[in-house]
């Protein structure tokens, strides 16, 4: 971790330290299969009804390239947003991923359209424990079929 830090000339927040250096070391959740197929090509429907997981970079070894913070970081200082460090993204949302800022504050970075940075309250344990909370949201208007289009 320190080197990555060192790297990039940062210091992660303590919460989110802990959480990478953790056993776990990133996060993948994603909702069954069963519960929640799996959009196919063409599929429409509102924008949420695609968004059916969550991945949480992190520094482990043998963590898959996928979910390494080192892999996402590079790929988004290659895009030319240097100020940022990757570390949730919504899986089924490409346009946004939540990212801190030089200052350590968390932002939502529209890199994909408009390169905006929009901040957000609180910690990453918070931003983490919200994003969880809303998945759950979705998966249980999934299963109510509140994205059928008439």
């Amino acid at each position: 971790m320190k080197d990555f830090e060192n790297q990039y000339g940062i210091n992660l927040p303590a919460d989110f330290r802990e959480f990478t250096m953790s056993p776990l070391g990133g996060l993948y959740i994603e909702v069954r299969e069963e519960k929640w197929p799996q959009a196919k090509q063409y599929d429409i429907g509102p924008f949420w009804s695609f968004c059916r997981g969550i991945i949480v970079y992190g520094i482990a070894n043998g963590i898959p390239d996928f979910l390494d913070i080192r892999e996402k970081t590079k790929e988004l200082h290659d895009e030319g947003f240097t100020d940022f460090i990757p570390f949730l993204s919504i899986i089924g949302n490409g346009d946004e991923i939540f990212c801190f800022d030089k200052n350590n504050n968390i932002v939502l970075l529209d890199y994909y359209t408009t390169g905006d940075a929009t901040p957000i309250e609180g910690t990453f344990s918070d931003c983490l424990m919200n994003q969880i909370a809303e998945l759950e949201e979705r998966k249980n208007k999934k299963i109510r079929e509140e994205d059928k289009i008439n």
